[in-house]
């Protein structure tokens, strides 16, 4: 539709503005040079710019954007009659400039492009207005349908570059999450638990949830939520009463949809870093929906980290940040605040 509209409006341009020989018939003096204008835009855009200008083969290009040109002037020329004959008269006609006189010798030339008048004294040299209203318009069509597919190629290429980096992100933080939890439930295993085949069922859907799931660029809310309750219940299996987990979720997620895995390596880290084995800790997890708007917020006493740790624990948040620049550029606010006692992340999305 927007082709269609803009070509409408192209040709109508050229019909209002574009002077033609009154002997001519209207209708073919418009109709046949626009039909080839249309055709070397799209010859240019599928063909020339990709195989030859973009590879940087640019005398080709433009030896074949030279061939395009006198074609297009050259075969509407012959086909609507508008050459007037050879040779064309020696009358001067009305130009887009003409050079002052000064003395020259007498000389006649005149060709199918423009003619070339030197008579006794002075000498005026201009064009056919038909053909320079032609040059230009070529180049116009050169320079649009080369400029919106060389924007087009590059918004691809920036397309297919976020995917691939999304992709390498996605598998740093997936085998990162599926490795705590398999040593959480080889911990259960070791002390004997009774609970160690219910959290192998939880585990298995969390899995079927990463493998799956994390597949699509995009999840529905609830499921992800589902996912959060399934782990966060796991995590409390292993967890002694020394450890206080205030979980909550307000708000109805109804049909919104969010990027797989963004909250969970904030919620792993404090699980895995915010538990002490020497004194209380406090977990504290809230996830808040209002219309289209997510805020979610976590707080975790703050322990001390060895280097590996540290630098497992820093891979995983930059990780996340990286994704949420990706993914929701300009639709997001995350603030990572700490001090000697807590370590707290507020997230807010805008998920449409």
């Amino acid at each position: 539709m927007i082709h269609v509209a803009a070509w409408a409006l192209f040709l109508a341009l050229l019909t209002t503005l574009v002077p033609r020989p009154q002997e001519l018939d209207r209708f073919e003096a418009i109709i046949v040079p626009s039909l080839f204008f249309i055709s070397f835009y799209y010859f240019n855009f599928f063909l020339l710019t990709p195989k030859l200008f973009i590879p940087g083969r640019y005398f080709a290009f433009v030896l074949v954007c030279l061939v395009a040109l006198i074609m297009t002037i050259a075969v509407p020329s012959v086909l609507t009659r508008s050459y007037l004959g050879f040779p064309f008269s020696l009358r001067p006609r009305p130009g887009f400039f003409f050079l002052p006189e000064f003395p020259m010798p007498d000389f006649e030339f005149s060709s199918i492009i423009g003619q070339v008048v030197l008579r006794g004294q002075g000498w005026h040299f201009f064009f056919r207005p038909e053909y320079s209203y032609t040059l230009i318009v070529f180049l116009f069509i050169l320079t649009l349908s080369t400029g919106i597919r060389i924007i087009q190629q590059w918004q691809q290429s920036e397309k297919e570059k976020v995917n691939a980096e999304l992709a390498f992100l996605k598998a740093q933080i997936n085998p990162h999450f599926l490795f705590n939890t398999l040593n959480n439930i080889y911990s259960m295993a070791i002390v004997k638990n009774e609970k160690t085949p219910f959290a192998i069922e939880m585990f298995s859907n969390l899995m079927r949830f990463v493998i799956y799931e994390t597949q699509h660029d995009f999840v529905p809310l609830s499921r992800k939520i589902e996912y959060i309750d399934t782990y966060i219940e796991l995590q409390k299996l292993r967890l002694s009463s020394s450890v206080t987990v205030n979980y909550k979720v307000s708000g109805n997620p109804g049909s919104l949809q969010i990027a797989p895995l963004i909250m969970m390596p904030f919620i792993e880290n404090a699980f895995k870093f915010g538990i002490s084995t020497e004194k209380a800790s406090v977990i504290t997890i809230k996830i808040e929906v209002l219309d289209d708007e997510l805020n979610f917020f976590a707080r975790n006493v703050k322990n001390y980290l060895s280097e590996k740790e540290s630098s497992s624990f820093q891979l995983g948040i930059d990780n996340t940040i990286k994704r949420l620049q990706l993914i929701y550029p300009g639709r997001h606010t995350l603030e990572i605040t700490e001090n000697d006692q807590d370590y707290n992340v507020e997230l807010n999305l805008h998920l449409k």
